[in-house]
């Protein structure tokens, strides 16, 4: 497509991931302030879509199920054709590959979107480049997340200065007051701290419980109050953490995600 200006429909592509689905948000609602009137979609697993459908710019979201993926060659073969079959029916104009990995390449390629932008070779990983015809070149490989996604909306001509009243995201009144209930009868702690990770990323991802503690300990020594979030993977390492550190570290109640967002 050459005039990306007159694009009328757009797919984000951000499969998984919660700290980086919130933080592909403001660029979903930058890319709907620039085209109020075009349909957007997102791509994205079935286990995190709660935090995508905070995101209220979005029109559409293509649902894909994880589970389905790890059960058998016949299943997930099934799920990808269901969900890429799925996406190539609503004809895209354009695709933002915020992912930026094979599997996402791959929802890219097969959406049939005749622009699809991502990042340059060396930037994203699983040769996912391949699967793109429009490069994004950072000039900073390892700025903060939430720009390297608005940096993609460039090719579109859209500005990618991050704006910190542009969140993109609309949570449900009951879990905000929730939220704020505890976070005022906790004593208004000053560091958020999420130590874990999935069990299954855990030997890659996860840094050293013996540094989460120490780190803790000489936050609590300059009297910096923090609370250790976490997910059913990570209960008894937050509570091991917690134990050790002391009384300035807390920790969080059971939360839903969006009442953690």
């Amino acid at each position: 497509m050459d005039n990306l200006d007159q694009a009328e429909s757009f797919l984000v592509v951000r499969l998984g991931a919660i700290g980086d689905v919130l933080r592909v948000c403001p660029a979903v609602e930058r890319l709907r302030k620039a085209h109020p009137e075009a349909k957007i979609g997102w791509a994205v697993e079935d286990w995190v879509s709660p935090l995508a459908r905070s995101c209220p710019h979005v029109d559409r979201f293509h649902i894909l199920n994880r589970r389905k993926l790890y059960d058998g060659w016949f299943s997930a073969l099934r799920e990808i054709r269901r969900f890429t079959h799925e996406i190539r029916a609503y004809k895209y104009d354009v695709v933002l590959d915020f992912h930026g990995r094979f599997k996402s390449g791959l929802a890219s390629w097969f959406s049939g979107a005749p622009t699809r932008i991502g990042y340059a070779k060396g930037q994203s990983t699983e040769k996912n480049h391949l699967f793109t015809n429009h490069h994004v070149k950072l000039s900073d490989p390892d700025e903060n997340r939430v720009q390297r996604f608005l940096d993609l909306l460039e090719p579109l001509g859209i500005s990618s200065e991050f704006n910190m009243d542009e969140i993109g995201i609309a949570l449900p009144n009951t879990d905000m007051a929730a939220a704020k209930k505890w976070y005022v009868e906790a004593g208004h702690p000053v560091l958020a701290v999420y130590a874990g990770c999935s069990s299954h990323q855990s030997a890659y991802h996860r840094w050293p419980k013996e540094k989460w503690i120490d780190l803790l300990r000489k936050t609590s020594a300059e009297k910096i109050s923090s609370v250790l979030f976490w997910g059913p993977d990570e209960v008894d390492l937050t509570k091991q953490i917690a134990k050790n550190v002391g009384g300035a570290c807390l920790l969080a109640p059971q939360t839903r995600l969006t009442e953690m967002m």
